[in-house]
């Protein structure tokens, strides 16, 4: 019956692999999901034959001075993959590939990815393994021999899959898009599905865990053990966020339940419920501590994985020796033993790991081009397209699970989008049809398959335009209801907005759609998808503008306790306002008498867009070539107290009732078709951005004088100017 029991356990664990496989692909963009599943499984796939081919001489072969076990012969062994020990280890051997293969998603080149997943398979945990866990008449590993203890191996595991994806994410840097840390996470395609791979993972460990035990009651017993370690884990994470009043709940919960799981797997077979308790407890909150670290040095952790696997099997690692029923009297030398074999552990997984990368990055290259990475992977390397209609699916999801608490909005958001996806939809397929159609008359059929192959390629950024815009929709829909520029009605405010916006988008995809079929040439064909490019892409920035404005209602949406040197921050931007300029054609002027100096309270970040949104407003009126420049002036108060902006231009006036939209979006909600709102938009946020830094915001606009925007935001004085105000 024990021996039923642990095959079946030992099965079961093969869900473990295939948890991970089901987190990452829930937490990838819609248009990597192939590419990140296939990409995990192959992982999966090259660490079984590593295993059977190598990897398992180099762990269980007779071992060399305690280093490293000898392959010799391994074709003839009898007993390779013999019963559920074997079993086991070939399931927890595959983790530190499948984490090196979860470093790369979403930027790394999936075949050479794959070599790089093939030495970690082949030189991580074998290696490793044999140092700690080889115990034979042939001698032992030199970890085993210095008084090192992992039961069941999952400490050796754990570790070097956190290592392994620590290095693989500092070789390839973070995802486009993914920091600084005011830009939202990646956004993921099914929550649900991370969170029931999450289960998956959790489980399949727990069994693994507990097949070690050796009577069906001390299985029953570490059963009991692992679940109070993991609630109390769970616990940590979900109180973590609260007292420190943070947001990101769900992903540390799980990554707390995942730490707290791999942290009682060297402990479950002796462990007392108190031990798994206090383990379960540093564990979870070690993970957040890990989660917010790697955030802030900017290590893109993509499934959270990282940290889980780092707080888990370092807090299991150093805890076994406290945990282990009876007084020893060398537990200091009992710890130091542990803590050096994690060390070692670490620092090889860690090195071989980050030389193996940095050979393949610099000889063949290990992370895909900047346009590949916009593009998504799966259309890089398996030619597959995701399609808007995924995302609709995904909002009309949320959309009916939410109804019954925004109501009405919900709906509307939902409706917008699908609209929007149809039109999408509309445009591919008439391009489809001219294409093919245009082709079958062509008289050179290879000048044809290049134009088409050019024609793919812009339909492909069309497509990724549309997939940006339905996310950021359903960013809106999802946000919350507070804020303090009137909650729930500045959110529906927002919803006719966006309707407001993509409204001419969508009518002019609408005509480019109807005017392909029209069209005899390729390269007629081509203009018009890169015409409709362009469109989606202005559409996207105004989107974002909504989407930045509604984030904006929340308090702390931008930090003031920083400290900024606007002037200094001018310098550094002018380049880019300047090209901004450039691509409007229209002229600019920037003065700033100092190049440094004019310092205040607030994010950089908030600064900078700041600059950019008050030049961009002032572009948007300029309708005449003749126009006299636009005057950005950056300035010190005669007072010595305050740093002035002031952008002057002489475009078209501003009605009374745009400057009043602009100071309040929501006094002329009824007006939206009169506004002119993609004009006002970024003006809008300015005003907004420069009271949430604490500043000051006027503007004026008349007939043939121009229009005139004030930011006044109050300057930080020195030591020496504060020292000399108190003694006034």
């Amino acid at each position: 019956m024990l021996e039923f029991a642990r095959m079946f356990m030992s099965i079961a664990g093969l869900g473990l692999p295939m948890g991970l496989i089901m987190v990452l692909s829930g937490r990838v963009k819609y248009r990597n999901e192939l590419d990140t599943f296939l990409r995990m499984v192959s992982a999966y796939c090259i660490s079984i034959i590593a295993y059977w081919v190598i990897g398992y001489g180099l762990y269980s072969g007779e071992t060399i001075n305690g280093l490293i076990g000898s392959t010799k012969g391994f074709m003839q062994r009898k007993d390779l993959l013999q019963g559920e020990p074997d079993l086991h280890l070939l399931v927890l051997f595959s983790v530190p590939p499948i984490a090196a293969a979860a470093g790369m998603v979403e930027r790394g080149s999936f075949h050479i990815g794959n070599l790089l997943v093939g030495a970690v398979a082949v030189l991580v945990a074998p290696v490793t393994a044999h140092w700690s866990m080889h115990s034979g008449l042939d001698g032992q590993g030199w970890l085993v021999a210095s008084g090192f203890e992992d039961v069941g191996g999952a400490i050796v595991i754990f570790v070097s899959a956190g290592f392994v994806g620590l290095a693989v994410s500092l070789i390839l840097g973070p995802r486009l898009g993914r920091f600084p840390m005011q830009v939202g996470r990646p956004r993921g395609q099914s929550p649900t599905w991370y969170g029931m791979g999450m289960i998956v993972i959790v489980t399949s460990t727990i069994t693994l865990a507990v097949m070690k035990a050796q009577s069906l009651e001390d299985m029953t017993a570490a059963f009991y053990v692992m679940l109070i370690g993991v609630a109390f884990s769970t616990l940590a994470g979900s109180l973590l966020p609260m007292i420190a009043k943070r947001s990101e709940m769900t992903q540390n919960v799980s990554t707390s339940v995942l730490a707290g799981t791999v942290a009682l797997t060297a402990v479950a077979s002796f462990a007392e419920p108190v031990d798994a308790a206090l383990i379960g407890i540093l564990a979870g909150t070690l993970s957040v501590s890990f989660n917010r670290i790697l955030a802030a040095i900017e290590v893109d952790d993509p499934g959270e994985l990282i940290s889980a696997f780092l707080s888990g099997g370092l807090v299991g690692g150093l805890m076994a020796p406290l945990a282990r029923p009876g007084a020893s009297p060398s537990l200091a030398n009992e710890f130091i033993n542990q803590l050096i074999g994690i060390s070692a552990i670490a620092a090889w997984a860690f090195g071989v790991t980050l030389i193996a990368g940095l050979i393949l990055k610099l000889t063949v290259g290990l992370r895909v081009g900047e346009v590949e990475e916009k593009r998504g992977l799966s259309v890089s390397h398996f030619g597959f397209v995701s399609e808007p209609d995924f995302i609709i699916s995904s909002v009309m999801h949320y959309n009916h699970r939410a109804d019954w608490q925004k109501g009405e909005r919900n709906t509307r958001l939902a409706r917008i989008a699908a609209k929007f996806s149809d039109a999408i939809v509309q445009l591919h397929d008439a391009t489809s049809k001219a294409t093919d159609r245009i082709l079958s008359t062509s008289v050179s059929p290879k000048q044809g398959a290049a134009m088409v192959s050019r024609i793919r390629l812009a339909e492909d950024s069309v497509r990724v335009k549309a997939e940006d815009i339905l996310m950021l929709l359903e960013d809106i829909l999802k946000s919350g209801d507070g804020g303090d520029l009137g909650g729930e009605r500045f959110l529906l405010w927002g919803q006719e907005a966006v309707e407001k916006l993509l409204a001419p988008v969508e009518n002019d995809i609408k005509k480019l759609a109807r005017h392909i079929p029209l069209q005899a040439e390729l390269s007629e064909l081509e203009n018009i998808v890169i015409t409709s490019a362009e469109i989606l892409s202005h559409g996207v920035h105004q989107i974002e503008m909504m989407r930045d404005l509604e984030e904006a209602q929340v308090d702390g949406f931008f930090s003031r306790d920083h400290i900024c040197d606007i002037a200094a921050l001018l310098n550094e931007k002018a380049s880019r306002i300047k090209a901004i300029a450039e691509v409007r054609n229209r002229p600019l002027q920037i003065d700033c008498a100092v190049s440094k100096g004019l310092k205040v309270s607030g994010d950089a970040n908030a600064f900078a867009r700041i600059l950019t949104l008050t030049v961009e407003g002032a572009f948007n009126r300029q309708l005449s070539d003749s126009a006299s420049p636009v005057r950005l002036e950056l300035k010190e108060h005669s007072s010595g107290q305050y740093v002035v902006l002031d952008c002057l231009d002489t475009g078209t006036a501003l009605s009374a009732r745009q400057i009043r939209a602009i100071r309040d979006p929501l006094s002329e909600d009824r007006a939206l078709d009169e506004l002119g709102l993609g004009q006002i938009l970024p003006l809008i946020l300015v005003s907004r951005l420069v009271r949430a830094m604490g500043g000051e915001f006027a503007i004026t606009s008349a007939y043939q004088a121009g229009t005139q925007l004030r930011c006044r935001f109050r300057k930080r004085q020195t030591k020496e100017q504060r020292s000399a105000s108190k003694a006034a």
